[in-house]
């Protein structure tokens, strides 16, 4: 088993919607090794950034509501906008709202098309 930390951790440093790669299964699987241990040491965005680039959706979906569940709703924010949930990004808008972040919120609202909620 390789340690792809250090790899990880420079391709967490660039801009993730830019990083187009197919990654093998095989490698796949020790990145999300990596990630998880990332999510360990409360390196949560490295870890969403990692199961970004591995398409783990279901995965971004749980660290987004436990972000959710921690009052961390930026980090949700991010979870849920790679994985294109637009419930979660519902839920990480009403956070926002409850901490009177208007502006995040918004953006929240807009992406879970929640018009509703938007033309208030």
């Amino acid at each position: 088993m390789e340690d792809y930390t250090l790899v990880l951790r420079e391709l967490v440093n660039k801009d993730i919607e830019k990083i187009k790669i197919e990654i093998p299964e095989t490698t796949k699987l020790e990145f999300e090794k990596t990630a998880e241990n990332f999510f360990a040491k409360d390196l949560v965005l490295d870890a969403i950034k990692v199961f970004t680039l591995t398409k783990n959706m279901k995965r971004l979906d749980e660290i987004g509501y436990e972000c959710i569940k921690n009052t961390k709703p930026e980090l949700a924010f991010k979870a849920f906008y790679f994985s294109r949930n637009k419930e979660g990004l519902n839920k990480t808008g009403e956070e926002f709202l409850k901490q009177s972040e208007i502006e995040n919120a918004l953006s929240s609202f807009r992406l879970a098309e929640k018009k509703e909620m938007v033309d208030f």
